[in-house]
């Protein structure tokens, strides 16, 4: 667990999260691999480019996700970082 979620959500982030699920419709914005946006009911938020990659917390850098999406995106990010020192990171 990185130490932005040591201690739970702040009232920012939920603040921005419930902010980018009402600009997308609570709808699923990845896009699949014909190019079409998921579309499917969403109720998660994630970033497009990854903190761990420099990423920030700005609504231009989330779109909302669906669980299925959200789930296989922290799991890319976690691969591609495996033997990386967390250290560097956070």
């Amino acid at each position: 667990m990185s130490r932005a979620w040591a201690g739970g959500s702040t009232r920012q982030w939920r603040e921005l999260r419930a902010y980018v699920l009402t600009r997308d419709r609570h709808q699923c914005q990845v896009p699949d691999e014909d190019g079409r946006v998921c579309g499917a009911p969403a109720e998660d938020c994630g970033h497009i480019v990854p903190k761990a990659e420099g990423g920030q917390d700005v609504p231009t850098n989330l779109r909302a996700e669906c669980e299925p999406h959200n789930a296989r995106d922290g799991g890319l990010i976690a691969s591609r970082l495996r033997g990386v020192p967390r250290g560097w990171l956070w």
